[in-house]
């Protein structure tokens, strides 16, 4: 899963929003090394990696990526069901999108001690509205071209953006089977999770 739902999930679990993006910006390996609180967030982040990357849904979204781009299928699934989540945001969440958004940049704008190169990326994510932006097929191809920057090998993600508008009502389905079953399992997770055990 990308960020906005990362962050929305974690914000059903209490888990810090900041940590809870740790794990796809440092290596979280070594679990001990991080307080309390961030060892939940990050092992909530695990938790949903886990259950997405085995969900048959997911499997499914991915097969309808069509060549060039079938090797990437993972991360652009990954942007793409934002985009789905936005679009269904009503379903998953009383308050609007907005008022989630900004709340959670007001939280991520105050974090600390997060170890680098977290606090610029997170600046970036803030000062850029990257959540925001996973509402219209314009703003997910600015983030395919920021995704694509970090690839070692020159890759142009961007192009991808013609499979998010051919495939968009099948993703949809696939995404509003798969992210209600994701919330429960997430919910009933957080309660087994180390910091709770902790307290």
């Amino acid at each position: 899963m990308n960020w906005l739902a990362h962050l929305h999930l974690a914000s059903m679990v209490q888990a810090d929003p900041a940590s809870s993006l740790l794990p796809d910006i440092i290596n979280t390996r070594h679990l001990h090394l991080f307080t309390p609180t961030q060892q939940y967030a990050i092992q909530v982040h695990q938790t949903i990696d886990r259950f997405t990357d085995q969900h048959p849904q997911v499997k499914q979204s991915k097969q309808r990526i069509t060549p060039p781009f079938q090797r990437f299928a993972g991360v652009l699934i990954d942007i793409f069901y934002d985009y789905c989540l936005c679009q269904s945001w009503e379903l998953y969440d009383t308050e609007r999108l907005s008022t989630f958004t900004n709340q959670t940049y007001a939280q991520l704008a105050h974090s600390n001690a997060l170890p680098p190169p977290a606090p610029a990326i997170i600046e970036l994510l803030i000062t850029q509205d990257w959540l925001g932006s996973y509402q219209t097929v314009e703003g997910i191809e600015l983030s395919l071209k920021r995704i694509s920057r970090r690839f070692k090998r020159p890759i142009d993600l961007a192009p991808a953006i013609n499979n998010l508008k051919l495939i968009e009502k099948e993703l949809m389905q696939d995404f509003n089977q798969f992210y209600p079953e994701l919330i429960t399992h997430v919910q009933l997770s957080a309660k087994d999770l180390s910091f709770h055990n902790l307290n």
